[in-house]
């Protein structure tokens, strides 16, 4: 079955593009219009057909929680759920959920059953919090992991790697000539945060090199004030880094910042890499070398995963997934410098 995806390779285009087309949005040009109109004639691609297809095999409402929609992974998160619910003929219900504060469990079970919602999409950290996926078994609520720690037997899961994903960051900067790399680690309930400190090291590991010192990690929590705090640490050092891995591009790019306050250039004098290719990625300068996140292939994947789970006669779940990340290099990593600039005074 083509996907709202497809369309947009084929037409060479975003995905929001084609949707904006789909719903005859008047920002669009006439010949981007034809283009799209076109790859999906080309491809067969009928989207009533699509939604009849996802509808049929469960409720119209899909449930997610989310504990900071502001951040920059949760807002491309968002965005690619709304796309999935668009390209399937689902709608998306968002509840806040800010962990284990006096009333969680009544508020979100009101969330459940005075919204009719059947299946729910747990984000990190929710995809890890015990309680809160006993209370979905409780209510008989289908759910599917985003990238939790561990798998779990009762709800299928949909990740990356991201430990590979962290090993290339690394690899691309040992390619310019870094050896000497800050890590800004990201929160510690994430399992995210582990699986990219273990993929730094193993990046080192794999070349040879010995571990980086433990002056050179130094803990964030995925927050742009974090970031810029951890940026200060790893620049205050004796013998600061010449290239600064951020758990998060929020982090990047707070490091970025924190830098050019300090009079460096970036990549002249530092070199930074984020992850998630979140909005800020591209629209800050320099703009930033980041590993992307497949959100949108991943996104609809979790609508398929309750489609095939409700059309399976057994109430089999599904298998994990394993989606596939980028690197994406943009103007914020180049060769390490010669000598490490002095620390602004």
């Amino acid at each position: 079955m083509t996907t709202i995806h497809d369309v947009a390779k084929r037409a060479g285009v975003s995905a929001k593009t084609v949707s904006r087309v789909m719903n005859d949005h008047a920002s669009v040009t006439a010949k981007t219009r034809d283009k799209v109109r076109e790859a999906m004639a080309a491809i067969g691609y009928q989207p009533s057909a699509v939604a009849r297809h996802f509808r049929a095999q469960g409720a119209s409402a899909v449930g997610v929680l989310m504990g900071d929609p502001s951040g920059g992974y949760h807002t491309r998160t968002h965005h690619a759920l709304l796309l999935a619910c668009l390209e399937t003929g689902r709608h998306l219900t968002v509840e806040l959920f800010d962990g284990p504060v006096v009333g969680w469990h009544e508020r979100i079970r009101a969330f459940i059953e005075d919204g009719g919602i059947r299946e729910v999409i747990l984000l990190p950290p929710e995809c890890d919090f015990g309680p809160l996926k006993a209370l979905m078994r409780e209510l008989d609520v289908r759910c599917v992991l985003i990238s939790p720690t561990t798998p779990d037997p009762n709800f299928p899961a949909i990740a990356m790697d991201d430990r590979a994903a962290a090993r290339e960051v690394v690899e691309h900067l040992f390619s310019l000539g870094h050896t000497r790399i800050g890590h800004i680690a990201g929160h510690p309930d994430h399992a995210a945060s582990t699986h990219r400190r273990n993929g730094f090291f193993e990046a080192y590991a794999a070349a040879g090199l010995p571990r980086p010192a433990p002056e050179l990690i130094v803990g964030g929590e995925f927050t742009f004030k974090t970031g810029m705090d951890a940026a200060k640490l790893l620049l205050d050092i004796d013998e600061p880094p010449t290239a600064i891995f951020a758990a998060n591009d929020d982090m990047a790019a707070a490091t970025c910042m924190e830098a050019q306050r300090r009079g460096l250039r970036i990549p002249d004098d530092l070199s930074v890499v984020g992850f998630d290719d979140a909005p800020i990625a591209g629209v800050i300068w320099p703009t930033l070398t980041t590993i992307r996140q497949p959100f949108e292939p991943m996104a609809l994947r979790a609508l398929q995963t309750f489609a095939a789970w409700n059309s399976s006669d057994s109430g089999v779940r599904p298998s994990p997934f394993l989606a596939q990340h980028t690197l994406v290099v943009r103007e914020s990593t180049g060769p390490a410098r010669k000598r490490p600039p002095g620390k602004s005074s």
